[in-house]
């Protein structure tokens, strides 16, 4: 079969995905095919092997996989991340936690250490290591996901992993923190069931947050997170823009000061934050 052939071919089995000539497109190239190349030796035979492997690719993507986990990569931050189904695929959305964190951190002088809960693929924790030069904090209850953060955060700011294992913030007991972000669980067990095909093939426990208001694992945080600021120390999260209001709500309640959200760049609530000054 030749490279135009199986393009050809990608295209017809992937015809109900979103764009198929994209997914083609990004399919080749991660076996290797240049986008200039697929144009210019469009007569080149292929091997069987890689024709299977691509039809193989498109008909997972046919079937609704994400093709951050069929490339195993996926860009944020201007950062290339190694992802797997075992972690979260990291959004433009998030970025709106990674830029709030570096301006609290340099708006208030902060000094002292930095955890990144929940981390997932390691992106916010790697992304703020790089931001900021320096050494960032990080863990998840997942042992496979924290290998996979383990592996981008060294990877891509050459810096020693200062990881933990355990459920939110109790691998940290006695540990104080300038700063403290999360992008956690925070989905309605409804809004689990209302996304996309795509997104129901990424790990649940990533998504769900449990409770009525999807907030059970924030109020974990926001009742834990206490123990573990300094004097004047900052707790930013992520979060649903219907649920910022409810969780600036809590963090007051709880004695936070200077609580506020940001908008991401949809124009939506997403990034809540306050001082916890003890």
């Amino acid at each position: 079969m030749t490279l135009g052939e199986l393009k050809e071919k990608l295209r017809t089995i992937g015809k109900d995905t979103e764009d198929p000539f994209l997914e083609t497109r990004v399919i080749l190239s991660h076996l290797g095919f240049s986008p200039t190349f697929q144009i210019a030796e469009k007569d080149r035979e292929v091997e069987k092997s890689v024709e299977e492997k691509a039809i193989s690719l498109m008909e997972k993507r046919a079937g609704h996989w994400p093709m951050a986990y069929l490339t195993g990569e996926k860009e944020f931050w201007g950062l290339n991340f190694h992802v797997t189904p075992d972690v979260l695929i990291p959004r433009p959305d998030t970025e709106t936690l990674v830029e709030t964190a570096i301006n609290l951190w340099k708006d208030n002088a902060l000094k002292g250490d930095i955890l990144d809960l929940c981390t997932g693929s390691g992106a916010i924790a790697t992304a703020l290591s790089v931001e900021l030069d320096k050494d960032i904090h990080f863990s998840d209850l997942s042992p496979k996901a924290l290998s996979v953060a383990e592996e981008n955060y060294t990877r891509l700011t050459g810096r020693k992993a200062y990881k933990k294992e355990g459920d939110l913030l109790s691998p940290w007991k006695g540990k104080k923190f300038a700063l403290i972000v999360s992008n956690p669980p925070y989905l309605t067990e409804k809004w689990c069931q209302e996304v996309s095909e795509e997104v129901k093939k990424e790990p649940k426990m990533a998504l769900l947050g449990y409770g009525p208001e999807g907030l059970d694992i924030i109020e974990r945080i926001l009742d834990e997170a206490t123990e573990n600021l300094e004097k004047g120390g900052y707790l930013a999260l992520e979060c649903d823009w219907r649920q910022c209001n409810g969780i600036r709500e809590r963090l007051v309640k709880k004695g936070y000061l200077g609580v506020n959200i940001v908008k991401d760049l949809r124009g939506l609530d997403r990034v809540v934050y306050g001082r916890y000054d003890g």
